[in-house]
Parts: structure tokens; C-alpha cells; sequence
């Protein structure tokens, strides 16, 4: 070490100027503050442009709405429509409330749902998704078409046809979706023998009596195993040459058996007669 350096004097710990470096220390402080106030000057200059050109496009004629775009539609009445968007006709197109405007259009029977897009600056785009039926439903004096949620939704109409549809009746509440559910799993599963069905009859809990349109009567059967059974009972029809309406019911609620009641039996007896029971036909 230097014989002229002293390292125990206070001053080599002292700075040289301390009033000078605490002016420094709040200089740059001053300089952060002013960086950070000049950058919320602008994101809050921006927010308030943004609301005030929000709030321009509201009030601007240009965004009022002229055309209304509608797609989507095969059954619905366009005039329905018609009577429904017409009420959106000269809104701004910033202010239409599109929730409004699917519970609006969603009130028509056919509509399912809707996809509105606002197209600028003054075009309201609306595509419209319609239901599909399931079945008919006899309720109230009148027919209409049920969807695949079990949903009565519009009275049966020329126009639309789906004649081969089945006709659901006597099917209060949950019955009526128990029914749609059975016609849609047949659909599915066995189209042959869901074609030959022209009517359903729910029978609390668990049974149907369902109309064969080809055997011309009524057939009893739960939802368990009913094509494998009504395949038993075509075998059984075929094999005593039964055809349309020479039966009056057929049954199928049973375990390992059929039960057929004949219009004609081959045999009178002086007493009603009795239904007739095959055992299920085995290959």
C-alpha cells in the first residue's frame, strides 16, 4: 500500500458531494413519474377517444339499420318474420341488443335458434336454424309437429307435408318426450319397423301400444328389446298367414311368449274368444 494513502480516513467512505447526488436521486425520480404519468395520459386519452367515438357511432344516422339479411328459412312464414325485424329496421346498428333479438324470433314456432352478425354500416345479417320434426302430437283438438326434444312447436300444415310421420296421442308431459324418445331410437336402430308405425299411445311407465300399419291393429310392447320381439311377431304372422286388420291386438309385454288375439277365430266358441299365445320364433 502507498505510504500517502490513508484507507482509515473517514473520507474514503464520504461522497464527494452528497446534495449533488440526493439532486441526481430525485431527478430521475421526477423523470419516472413523469414517464409513467405521460404513458396513463395516453392509454387514458385513448380510452376516452374510444368512448367518445363509441358514443358518435351511436347517435350517427349513417348506422342505422336498412337491410335485414334473412337465411337459414325453409318452413317459417316469411311474413312472420317479417313482423318481427321490421322493429329493428332504422335502429342504430351499435345499439341492437342481439339477445333481444333471438328471443324475439325464437317466439316463431319453426325457429330453433339464430346467428345475427352486424355487417357495416347499416346491414343486420340474421341466419336462422329451423327444428326438425319427430313425430306429430294429437293435444287440444289440434296436430301439431313435435321435435326431437319432445317439443310441440307448430301446427301441422299442408305446405310442409312429412305425411309418414307417426301420430303421438294421449301423451301428457313427460309422456310425450318418452314417446319421442322410443321413435327416435327405432328410427335409428330398425328403420323397417319404424316405418310401419303410424301411431303411438304411451302407457304409464313403461309401455306403448303402437299401431303396425301393414298388420293393421294395435301392438303392446315395452322399450326393451322391441325389434327383436316385433320380428317374432311378423314370424308369427307369416307362419298363420295372418294379414291387415285379421287381428285385433298383438302383445308383446311378455317374457318368452306372444300374444295375438285374431279377429276371426279359426275355431268359434260360444264365449268371447280368448287371445292366442306363440312362443317366440328361433332361427
Amino acid at each position: 500500500m502507498s505510504a500517502g494513502y490513508d484507507s482509515t480516513s473517514p473520507r474514503f467512505f464520504r461522497p464527494a458531494d452528497v446534495a449533488r447526488i440526493r439532486r441526481n436521486q430525485r431527478r430521475i425520480q421526477l423523470q419516472r413519474l413523469a414517464a409513467i404519468g405521460g404513458k396513463a395520459g395516453i392509454v387514458i386519452g385513448l380510452v376516452i377517444s374510444s368512448i367518445l367515438v363509441f358514443q358518435h357511432t351511436r347517435g350517427d344516422n349513417r348506422f342505422a339499420v336498412k337491410s335485414i339479411e334473412v337465411t337459414g328459412v325453409v318452413h317459417t312464414p316469411r311474413a312472420e318474420i317479417d313482423a318481427v325485424t321490421r322493429a329493428y329496421v332504422g335502429e342504430n346498428l351499435f345499439k341492437i341488443d342481439i339477445g333481444r333479438l333471438r328471443h324475439d324470433l325464437r317466439g316463431l314456432g319453426w325457429i330453433k335458434r339464430i346467428e345475427a352478425e352486424k355487417k357495416l354500416p347499416d346491414t343486420l345479417r340474421i341466419r336462422i336454424v329451423e327444428r326438425t320434426p319427430a313425430a306429430l302430437v294429437a293435444e287440444k283438438g289440434r296436430i301439431s309437429y313435435v321435435d326431437e326434444d319432445g317439443m310441440a312447436f307448430a301446427e301441422l300444415a299442408p305446405s310442409v307435408g312429412d305425411s309418414d310421420l307417426p301420430l303421438i296421442t294421449n301423451a301428457p308431459g313427460a309422456e310425450l318426450q318418452r314417446s319421442v324418445v322410443l321413435l327416435q331410437t327405432l328410427r335409428a336402430r330398425d328403420p323397417q319397423i319404424y316405418s310401419r308405425i303410424s301411431e303411438v299411445r304411451p302407457i304409464a311407465p313403461s309401455s306403448f301400444a303402437l299401431f303396425d300399419r301393414e298388420l293393421g291393429a294395435f301392438v303392446y310392447a315395452g322399450d326393451s328389446d322391441l325389434s327383436a320381439k316385433w320380428r317374432d311377431l311378423y314370424a308369427v304372422a307369416r307362419a298363420e298367414h295372418f294379414g291387415v286388420h285379421d287381428i285385433e291386438y298383438a302383445d308383446l309385454r311378455f317374457a318368452g311368449r306372444i300374444v295375438v288375439k285374431p279377429v276371426h277365430p279359426a275355431v268359434l266358441q260360444p264365449s268371447t274368444p280368448k287371445p292366442t299365445i306363440f312362443a317366440p320364433i328361433t332361427n
